[in-house]
């Protein structure tokens, strides 16, 4: 694993642009952002710290059974209702005798199976809202930090133990790709130890997945870059915007050129999609990434 690790496509370090990763924004709609607001969930990313969560392992078995009761409500149950409304309707029994055992069989489906899938499906649409609160046991684990404060990178172990931690300019940014079953390729952005033979490095890729194009995953480099140098205000996100405020470089950044404190919050969804259209066509353009640096040169 160590090897592999040192045999993908290195992106160096460079003078970070404003070019942001749109897979990334396109994650969160204002509207999400309203309704997640207040709900006690802090954002993963902020002034301070990008911070990268899991689920726990009890996420597997809440899901399946989202998914099974979502078939149950959508096909299974309705074919069922219509299986049984039938011998009441066409049936050579008495109405009454015809009437009493659709109803036996009614109550029952409804109380064992019904209501069931519908109280996990609220739930889970509870949770999607932001209110985490319901879901204890969905608890998250940390994966890594990023401290724009401290400058360390933390990579985190099973039991929610530290890994590795070490400073940001010590780390190699490696993009790794290898085939899907399929035959597309599959990348893996890592943030990788240059002095340190590490099996593991730091998935930052799990941002934006592993399906996107190479030039998305520089831009992502030239995010996390801006974001991790203290001297240059942060990107200029959603996610990230409520908390530029908090941040004296981009608080002061923001007040000399004007910007708005609540650009992108304000905005319909409607138009936040048109916004990074614009943006998109305008990044087709310009390069993924400042210009290269040489990390290692005296000062």
């Amino acid at each position: 694993m160590q090897q592999l690790l040192t045999k993908g496509k290195v992106f160096p370090f460079t003078k970070a642009n404003d070019t942001i990763a749109l897979s990334l924004a396109r994650e969160t709609m204002p509207t999400q952002a309203k309704e997640t607001k207040g709900n006690g969930k802090p954002s993963f990313w902020t002034e301070e710290s990008l911070d990268s969560e899991s689920l726990s392992g009890w996420s597997q078995l809440y899901f399946f059974m989202v998914g099974l009761a979502k078939i149950l409500l959508v096909l299974l149950l309705p074919l069922a209702y219509s299986v049984f409304l039938y011998p009441l309707l066409f049936g050579y029994a008495s109405w009454d005798k015809r009437l009493d055992d659709w109803l036996m069989v009614s109550y029952g489906l409804t109380l064992y199976f019904t209501l069931p899938c519908l109280l996990i499906w609220a739930h889970y649409k509870l949770v999607c809202k932001g209110y985490y609160f319901l879901a204890p046991f969905l608890k998250r684990k940390p994966v890594y930090s990023l401290n724009r404060q401290t400058g360390m990178v933390t990579l985190y172990k099973r039991g929610n133990k530290v890994r590795f931690t070490h400073p940001f300019i010590e780390f190699d940014c490696v993009l790794m790709s290898a085939p899907s079953p399929q035959g597309h390729l599959n990348y893996n952005l890592m943030l990788v130890h240059r002095y340190q033979p590490y099996s593991v490095g730091v998935p930052i890729s799990n941002l934006i997945g592993t399906n996107e194009r190479v030039v998305e995953y520089q831009r992502l480099w030239n995010m996390i870059q801006r974001y991790m140098d203290v001297s240059q205000p942060m990107p200029d996100l959603l996610v990230l915007e409520e908390a530029r405020a908090k941040d004296p470089v981009t608080a002061a950044h923001d007040q000399q050129t004007g910007r708005d404190p609540r650009y992108w919050r304000d905005m319909s969804d409607d138009t936040y999609k048109k916004t990074l259209a614009k943006i998109a066509e305008k990044q087709k353009t310009s390069p993924a990434t400042g210009p290269k640096i040489n990390i290692f040169a005296d000062d």
